[in-house]
């Protein structure tokens, strides 16, 4: 980090240390379709506030994948299907003096959560790696150099001098493992190779980790990808791949939403391949659009011209309109892009 960077990070660090240190009972949560990084996160707070004696409440804004289960004790309350948002407001769900969120700086990205959100007065510490954002927090440490937020949290452990148990260093391990792709994407630098060695110092082990994230697919989740696989659609000289996985597919394999998480990187395997989308048909209509990048394409300037976020080279987008129109929006915008680079 160059030092006015590390100025940054510190100040902001002491700052998050001291809403901490002066909070007993915490409500941690992060985004939709939350991921390995989002996960491991709450995880790492619920684990540091038993230690430092205080109350953690994790809390999920959708379901997660089948195969993060193991990360928690016990399944961890889901908004909508556990709990509503009137149980937030009128306090029966729990009192708190501190709201963390991890992974995510954006309203649209915590659903019905951020209309609570946005007339609690209780104070709220953002940990994210992302560039765009709401400024949400009345505490935030961002670190968009970071390859996954669950960097920044094992930073501001160490900063703080609090102990790196090996329940937390697995979890951070998680963290760091999923968002750089099992240490294969671009994202994966020195920085995150330390780290990784530094948290199997304190305790995680890489091939437990991944027995239980990459071998653990279900029958109707292989089946799903299949099918996706089945209906793979190049363009531009092979340069451009799209997937589509609609309500059909979920209903005559059995498989779940949470079930696609990392397809789209299948197209990737491809050598021609500089960028691919994976377009999800939703439950009330329009697609969830993924899109993956080799470098060449920045799909975070696509995804946040339609409302979206991310990173230069993995993001996403909500997409309305039919299957055919969400193709040809995107297949303009990338195509652009080639053409001028």
């Amino acid at each position: 980090m160059k030092d006015g960077i590390v100025f940054q990070m510190t100040k902001n660090f002491k700052k998050a240390i001291d809403l901490i240190n002066g909070s007993q009972s915490w409500l941690i949560t992060s985004h939709t379709r939350p991921d390995g990084d989002a996960i491991g996160c709450i995880k790492a707070f619920c684990e540091l506030a038993a230690h430092l004696g205080k109350k953690a409440q994790p809390i999920l804004l959708s379901p997660p994948a089948h195969w993060y289960n193991f990360i928690f004790e016990k399944p961890v309350p889901v908004l909508g299907n556990d709990f509503k948002l009137e149980n937030l407001q009128n306090g029966s769900f729990g009192s708190f003096d501190l709201i963390i969120i991890v992974d995510t700086n954006s309203y649209v990205q915590l659903d019905d959560f951020d209309k609570w959100l946005k007339i609690t007065k209780v104070p709220v510490l953002v940990i994210d790696h992302h560039i765009t954002g709401d400024n949400l927090g009345n505490v935030e440490v961002i670190d968009s150099t970071a390859a996954a937020t669950g960097e920044i949290v094992f930073d501001l452990f160490k900063f703080a001098d609090w102990k790196i148990t090996p329940v937390i260093a697995e979890a951070l391990y998680i963290a760091l493992s999923t968002d750089t792709g099992w240490f294969r994407f671009d994202n994966t630098d020195s920085r995150v190779m330390r780290n990784a060695s530094s948290l199997i110092e304190f305790g995680a082990s890489p091939s437990v980790v991944y027995h239980k994230l990459y071998q653990n697919y279900s029958p109707a989740r292989l089946k799903l990808l299949g099918r996706m696989l089945n209906g793979v659609e190049f363009y531009h000289d092979g340069k451009i791949a799209f997937q589509h996985i609609m309500r059909s597919d979920f209903d005559a394999t059995g498989a779940t939403g949470s079930d696609t998480e990392e397809f789209v990187n299948e197209c990737q395997r491809v050598n021609s391949v500089e960028a691919a989308a994976l377009f999800v048909e939703l439950k009330d209509g329009g697609f969830r659009c993924s899109l993956r990048s080799n470098g060449n394409v920045d799909v975070q300037k696509i995804a946040s011209e339609l409302g979206g976020g991310g990173h230069k080279m993995a993001s996403g987008v909500n997409l309305k309109g039919s299957l055919t129109e969400a193709k040809k929006l995107i297949l303009d915008k990338i195509e652009q892009q080639l053409l001028n680079s």
